[in-house]
């Protein structure tokens, strides 16, 4: 028996995108490999084992950070491209490299050598079909979509959720979103060179914020029809009951608090294909209200 897509199963539950995105990261390491990738990526066949190793040392020595392998079809690669981009101060990092073994001899203080400011923002596109299909289905139709739009589109390797396919990371600023068709394409892009976040109910979270902090910034968005991506700040976010959790944001000259909650729904759906139904659950809002200015 063929089972359903879990993107499909995930969209008939519907399973909300609202603070799903990875969590957490703000450094983010872009190794080119035109080779096809393994399930999980650094273990594919095209790197040694030196540099696995090396590329691991890396994550342990850069905080917050995360391996990511690109490619694009159609360029012309003599040398592969080895990008460090920091989110929190959107600036780029970028090498060449004649091998990966070059990555042997690179640290991540050589690397701030070659650090400059980011002047076109990057597009990531999960197309990882070996990790699972809906990310190959959907993926490489909407990279297909977002050609020719003279954007620095990259398809790239599993970037988690495969059942919200088709996955896209929005950088330096760090924004991850879920479901993209190809007739998103026009108004998503729109909306990026505006600086805004577009169609939130496609907007999995902020990269560099916890799951609650994703959520509850959605959320208070979605509640001020706020769309700019600098109009809201994060001030802190703290526990304050079993999945709960109270989180206050600057919006203007005035903090807004919002409360929000881990909610079991009582739905089951496979969180990837060929598994098994899993219960599933969504950030609820409990509270929310604006406190005094800052």
């Amino acid at each position: 028996m063929t089972l359903p897509h879990c993107s499909a199963a995930s969209q008939e539950a519907g399973e909300s995108l609202t603070g799903t995105a990875v969590e957490s990261v703000d450094r983010w390491l872009l190794l080119e490999v035109t080779d096809p990738w393994a399930p999980n990526a650094i273990d594919t066949e095209a790197l040694s084992g030196q540099v696995r190793e090396r590329l691991d040392r890396w994550l342990g020595d850069v905080p917050r950070s995360r391996l990511q392998l690109i490619r694009r079809p159609g360029r012309p690669v003599q040398k592969k491209a080895f990008i460090m981009v920091s989110s929190d101060r959107g600036v780029v990092s970028k090498v060449e490299l004649d091998r990966y073994e070059d990555l042997l001899g690179l640290s991540p203080e050589g690397m701030s050598e070659h650090s400059a400011p980011a002047t076109q923002p990057i597009c990531l596109v999960c197309v990882h079909g070996r990790r699972d299909r809906c990310c190959a289905q959907h993926g490489s139709a909407f990279f297909r979509a977002l050609q020719g739009r003279g954007l620095d589109v990259w398809q790239t390797s599993h970037l988690g959720g495969h059942r919200f396919a088709a996955c896209a990371l929005w950088l330096p600023a760090g924004l991850m979103y879920g479901r993209l068709r190809p007739e998103d394409a026009d108004s998503w892009v729109s909306a990026r060179a505006n600086d805004a976040l577009g169609e939130l109910a496609k907007f999995r979270g902020r990269c560099a914020y916890d799951r609650p902090t994703q959520a509850a910034e959605i959320l208070l968005r979605s509640r001020l029809g706020e769309q700019s991506n600098d109009a809201i700040t994060w001030v802190s976010t703290t526990a304050s009951a079993a999945d709960t959790w109270e989180v206050q944001f600057r919006v203007s000259q005035r903090t807004e608090s919002v409360r929000v909650h881990l909610e079991h729904t009582g739905i089951s759906r496979p969180a990837s294909c060929g598994k098994d139904p899993e219960p599933m659950t969504r950030f609820v809002a409990d509270h929310h209200g604006a406190l005094s200015p800052l």
